[in-house]
């Protein structure tokens, strides 16, 4: 495989030497603070009345516009899969 092999390399200072812990970094307060109020922003967001009750609506109609897509595209798979097999069956010797 490999004819010439190279060492690998030794350790030039102890493990302890290697391993001092880093100092720590003091987090800026400010930006804790802006992170806090931006979540709390997104979780609090309200939407208008007019706007809220034609939402379920949509969002219902394109639920069920989908759900009916996805039951078509799963019959269609199912009657080609039927074909293909009952292709495959006849075309075998008896």
């Amino acid at each position: 495989m490999v004819e010439y092999s190279a060492p690998t390399l030794a350790p030039e200072s102890p493990s302890q030497e290697v391993l001092q812990p880093l100092p720590a970094q003091a987090q800026a307060p400010s930006l804790s603070f802006e992170k806090k109020a931006l979540f709390d922003s997104i979780a609090h967001d309200e939407t208008t009345p007019a706007e809220g009750n034609a939402r379920p609506f949509l969002k219902a109609f394109f639920a069920a516009l989908l759900w009916f897509g996805y039951s078509i595209a799963i019959v269609v798979a199912l009657v080609l899969v039927w074909s293909a097999a009952s292709g495959l069956l006849k075309s075998l010797p008896r």
